[in-house]
Order: structure tokens, then C-alpha cells, then sequence
């Protein structure tokens, strides 16, 4: 049966599910770090929090999301220096994902224009072109010693009368990036002068490494008022499967992503309870992950610099490393090709990231370190292979 006769129009314009989250078989030898969704299952209690909320009969509907929710964001993310009042500013979202979904659905006219970073993660594109939205990608810079960093005149260039959004990731995905005070000031100005929305993802914020830290874009005067948050637990406290995300707007932008008409809040109550308790209470348990990923970065970064033909910084940020393999003398879509074909290991074409991605892989860190120890060993056969 043809089904694109059923189909709505937008849909059929749209790629198919990107490469990093293509279902691969779970068995076997594959090594898969591709998609990043961390390796660390939830401590018991919060099943318990789970069972205790729908116990005691919460269970019906929160339209606008559960006030204990909202309170416990709020608080949360004060410490970032940001004034939130948790009735009108933030909302409940089934994930990051649904976050950037829903600010979509309520800013973009068709024709409007959304620069986002190249490269970016790829999760951007979709949502844009389902509303109509053009993309304008504003090229990152390199530096001499391999770290991407956004380049604010290719930002003012990108924007014109039509821009309606600029998306930011910070910190980064997939270069391991964290914007400067000095940069989010730029990107504020430029959003100013030019009459535009920041969307500043941030779901990154907790991994931060060689002393770095987030910075938040609304902290800054100018972009207070035109500048929405997209959050999540799903890195934080490794809760991809649970769905738990929140945006962080004023008060006026959120009441237009309220109007977005999905019904109720998308996260089941009970659950959104058990969000609160961790973000008050689940600390221990995101240092215990936050320790085990500097260890398999600083692993990692030593092993492939080892490798001839790649080269590997130290990510500011994130648990992804983006290593330089240009010297190989192919592009990164056949190269990942030939790892998961040959080798049996599945990572991210840089290319699937933009045009700035080529000629780089993007490695999540979502296995223990043994079994990134044989990925990398791997990649080293691999790599004997290709010198051939």
C-alpha cells in the first residue's frame, strides 16, 4: 500500500531517523556508540519514589505540569544566577527533544528563518523543516589546536529580517565546546540588534571538565527576555528512558508555548514527582557518573591519540569525544561505514553534524571502560587496514 497518500506533506519532506539512532541488534559483538544515551541504570529508589507517588492517588491531571516539579526546577537552576518564578516560567516536556519541539511549534512561520551552528546536532533539522522553517547554518570556527568554537561573525552574517530563532547548544554537541562569557554576550547582542529568539539547549551543563563551567545566556541583560531554555534529565541523571525535560522561558514566551496544543503536561505525574526528588536528592548518584566519564575521557583521549591518523583533544565538556580523522584520507560517512561493517562498532559520521563535521567522528562514551578499551582497539585494527 502506498502510504503517502495519508501522509502529511511535511513528513514526507523530512529525512528518516538519523544514523546515531538507528535500532541496531543488541546481542553479539557490536560495540555501539553511536546515540548518547548513558550506560548507567537508575538507582532503586526511584522506582520506589515511582510506586510511593501513585500510591498515595497521584494520578490524575496536572494540566500545566505538578507545582512540586516546577518548584524543584526552579530552584535548581538558580544557581546559575537566573530569577525563575515556577508557576508561569517553566514548563514540563517528555525530554529535551519535546522541549525544542513545542518552542518550535509556537515561534515558527513558514519562511522563518533558524540559524543553528555547523556543526550541530542533528536533532535540529527535522523539527525545523516539519514548521516550515529555513535553516541557516552559521560555520563554527577551528582552532589551531583542534577545538570548534562559535564564530560570531559568521553569526551576524547569518542573520537577517527573517531570522526568527537562533539555536545554541551549550555545552556543546557534538564538538564538547562551552561558550564563553564573552561569546553569549556576542550571541545576545547580535539576537538584540537583529530582533531575534535564543533557544539555548542545556541539557549538557553538569559535565563540565579542566575546570570549566557553564555559563547561562540568560544571565545576560539583553537576551533575559528573548531567551528560552531547553532542558533534561536524560544526560543529568541518565533518564532517557523515563522522559523527563522542562523549558525555562519568561513569562509571556511561555504562555505562548502553553497555547501549543498537546492537551496536558506529556509527563505521566508520578513520574514528574520522582523528577523532583532527584533533582533535590539524586546528586551522589550524577557525580558517581560524572567521575566514571573524566575517567573514560582522559582513557580515551590518550588511546586514540595513540593511533596514527587521528587526532583527539580533551572535550571542555560532554561525554563525546570528536576526533580529527582527516589524515585517513576518507570522508567520515565511509569510515564509520567501514568500522561498523568491518569492525563492529558504530559511531557518529561528523559529517551527519554539517558541512564543519567532515572529516571527524563523534564517540559517545556510554560503555564501561573495557569495552571502549576493545572499541579503540578496533578502530587501531581498522586503521592498520586502511594504511594498507
Amino acid at each position: 500500500m502506498d502510504i503517502s497518500k495519508y501522509a502529511k506533506r511535511e513528513i514526507l519532506q523530512l529525512a528518516e531517523r538519523p544514523t546515531p539512532r538507528t535500532p541496531i541488534p543488541r546481542t553479539g559483538d557490536i560495540i555501539n556508540l553511536g546515540a548518547g544515551d548513558p550506560d548507567f541504570n537508575q538507582p532503586p529508589i526511584v522506582a520506589e519514589w515511582i510506586k510511593e507517588a501513585i500510591e498515595a492517588g497521584e494520578t490524575h491531571y496536572t494540566f500545566q505540569g505538578h507545582p512540586e516539579f516546577k518548584k524543584t526546577v526552579a530552584e535548581y537552576y538558580s544557581k546559575y544566577g537566573v530569577k525563575i518564578d515556577p508557576e508561569t516560567q517553566v514548563i514540563p516536556t517528555s525530554g529535551g527533544g519535546a522541549a525544542l519541539f513545542l518552542t518550535l511549534a509556537a515561534t515558527i512561520n513558514p519562511g522563518d528563518e533558524v540559524i543553528i551552528p555547523d556543526p550541530a546536532f542533528q536533532g535540529y533539522i527535522n523539527p525545523i523543516k516539519y514548521f516550515g522553517g529555513r535553516i541557516v547554518r552559521a560555520k563554527m570556527r577551528k582552532t589551531e589546536d583542534g577545538y570548534f568554537r562559535p564564530n560570531i561573525e559568521n553569526i551576524e552574517k547569518a542573520a537577517t529580517e527573517k531570522t526568527k530563532l537562533i539555536i545554541i547548544c551549550n555545552p556543546d554537541n557534538p564538538t564538547g565546546c562551552i561558550y564563553t562569557m564573552e561569546e553569549l554576550k556576542e550571541i545576545a547582542r547580535i539576537a538584540t540588534e537583529k530582533d531575534f529568539l535564543i533557544l539555548s539547549d542545556e541539557i549538557y551543563n553538569e559535565f563540565t571538565w579542566m575546570g570549566k563551567k557553564h555559563t547561562a545566556i540568560a544571565t545576560i541583560k539583553e537576551a533575559v527576555d528573548r531567551t528560552i531554555i531547553a532542558m533534561s534529565l536524560s544526560k543529568t541523571f541518565a533518564w532517557t528512558g523515563l522522559r523527563v525535560g522542562y523549558i525555562i522561558a519568561p513569562k509571556e514566551l511561555a504562555e505562548l508555548i502553553w497555547r501549543v496544543p498537546i492537551g496536558v503536561s506529556t509527563i505521566p505525574v508520578p513520574i514528574q514527582i520522582a523528577a523532583a526528588k532527584m533533582l533535590r536528592e539524586g546528586w551522589r548518584f550524577h557525580e558517581e557518573m560524572k567521575r566514571e566519564y573524566k575517567k573514560r575521557i582522559e582513557h580515551c583521549v590518550k588511546r586514540l591519540n595513540e593511533i596514527p591518523n587521528i587526532k583527539c583533544v580533551h572535550p571542555e565538556a560532554t561525554f563525546y569525544l570528536f576526533p580529527d580523522i582527516t589524515e585517513t584520507g576518507i570522508k567520515s560517512t565511509e569510515y564509520t561505514n567501514k568500522l561498523f561493517e568491518e569492525e563492529r562498532v558504530r559511531v557518529a559520521a561528523g559529517s551527519t553534524f554539517g558541512e564543519m563535521g567532515e572529516g571527524h567522528i563523534r564517540i559517545a562514551l556510554v560503555a564501561s571502560i573495557e569495552k571502549l578499551d576493545e572499541a579503540i582497539n578496533r578502530i587501531e585494527r581498522l586503521h592498520k587496514k586502511l594504511k594498507k
